[in-house]
Formats: structure tokens, C-alpha cells, sequence
């Protein structure tokens, strides 16, 4: 092939091959580099189209998530803001100054405040994100402060020192009404670190909230920008 390509010819197909034989190196070459950029197309495609699928996968989840803490949160609020609004009516003035609860009312926000939110406190303890669980263990201690504060508050004026069920000692008895009398003055105190602590709550939901929805308009952002 070398001698027959070294003389002149005119014969069109003769020519072109020894120009294949000539450059078949730079060919061979060249024929090397066009598939690799096709293949390179290809697997950047399907990297493209699965990183498309991971975004969408993730914003799917980011979404139902949202979707659940807004409505436990919807909840949450539903089961303890009519209670926090009655206890702070008969704990406080008009104007907000702090006044001693009676006997019945004492009773009656016990009653109201005993396991209202046990479902979302105890039952989701360990559910959310650090910082909610933080602030919902500090509810909880509020609450359980209150609720011992309410119960003193009124236990007193409706238990006899000695009937069926009980047979109290004189000094222990008069420390019991002391008691009583003392938790009535603190029941507004209980019922405001009961409002700071849900406040402080709401806090870190709303916080979680707007970061859930940061990361989807961030996804979705990428996910229209790939497509």
C-alpha cells in the first residue's frame, strides 16, 4: 500500500484510501476523541437527569414535612390558646396586674390544663428538630408547675383536715392552708412563665417553619433551572 500510494493516481477511490492509510493514526485518533465527548454527553445526561430526580425526590420530602409541622403546629396552638386566654382573664386585671385566683377558678384551670397537650409533649417527645424539643421540655415544666400551683391553690377549700379519706395532723394541715393561700397569689406568676414558655415555642416552630420553606424555593429554583 505504501508503494502504490507513493505514485500519483488519479483514481478517486485509490486516493482516498491511502489518505486513510497515511493519516490513519490522526483518524484513529480523532475517531477516539469524538466518542468519548459522545459518551461524555451521555453520562452527563443521566448524571443530570438523576440529580434532577434526587431534587425533586428532596423537595418532596421537604414538603410533607412542611406539611405535618404546620398542622401539628396548627394544633398544638388550638388545644392550649383558649386555655392560656381564660387563665390569664382570672389571674389578671384589665390591665394586666397580677390578682389572687379563688378556690373554684383555681379548680376549674386545673381541670382544663390537666393533659392538654400530653399528645404533642409526651406522646411526640423526641419527634422534632433539637430546638423544639428544647423549648417543648421547658412547656412542659411550666405546665407541670402550674398545674401543682392550681392544685394547692384550691385542695385546701375542697378537702376536709379529717373526713373519710383523710386524718391530717394539725401542723401539717396548717401548713396546707398556707400553702393554698400562697399558691392563689402565685397562680398569675405560673400562668405568665406557662405564656413565655409557649411564646418561645412558637418561636423555634415559626424558625423551622421558614427554613423548611427556604429550602424548597431554593430546590425549586434548581429544579426549574435544570430542566
Amino acid at each position: 500500500m505504501e508503494t502504490i500510494c507513493s505514485q500519483t493516481s488519479h483514481f478517486a477511490p485509490m486516493n482516498l484510501l491511502c489518505f486513510v492509510y497515511n493519516f490513519q493514526t490522526l483518524l484513529t485518533g480523532m475517531v477516539a476523541i469524538i466518542v468519548a465527548i459522545i459518551t461524555g454527553i451521555i453520562v452527563w445526561q443521566q448524571l443530570k437527569d438523576t440529580n434532577l430526580q434526587t431534587r425533586i425526590s428532596h423537595r418532596e420530602t421537604l414538603a410533607g414535612l412542611l406539611r405535618e409541622a404546620l398542622q401539628r403546629f396548627e394544633m398544638v396552638d388550638q388545644s392550649i390558646r383558649e386555655s392560656l386566654s381564660r387563665a390569664s382573664c382570672m389571674t389578671s386585671d384589665p390591665e394586666g396586674e397580677p390578682i389572687e385566683i379563688d378556690s373554684v377558678a383555681a379548680h376549674s384551670l386545673d381541670q382544663m390544663f390537666h393533659g392538654v397537650l400530653d399528645w404533642y409533649l409526651v406522646i411526640l417527645s423526641n419527634t422534632e428538630y433539637s430546638d423544639i424539643e428544647a423549648r417543648k421540655l421547658a412547656l412542659s415544666a411550666a405546665l407541670g408547675t402550674l398545674s401543682d400551683t392550681l392544685n394547692d391553690a384550691h385542695w385546701a377549700d375542697h378537702n376536709e383536715q379529717q373526713d373519710e379519706d383523710h386524718n391530717i395532723p394539725d401542723d401539717e394541715w396548717a401548713r396546707i392552708v398556707a400553702r393554698c393561700a400562697k399558691a392563689k397569689i402565685e397562680a398569675s406568676q405560673r400562668v405568665g412563665e406557662v405564656q413565655v414558655a409557649y411564646g418561645e415555642l412558637r418561636k423555634v416552630q415559626d424558625k423551622w417553619v421558614r427554613s423548611l420553606c427556604r429550602q424548597i424555593a431554593k430546590l425549586d429554583l434548581q429544579i426549574a433551572g435544570a430542566q
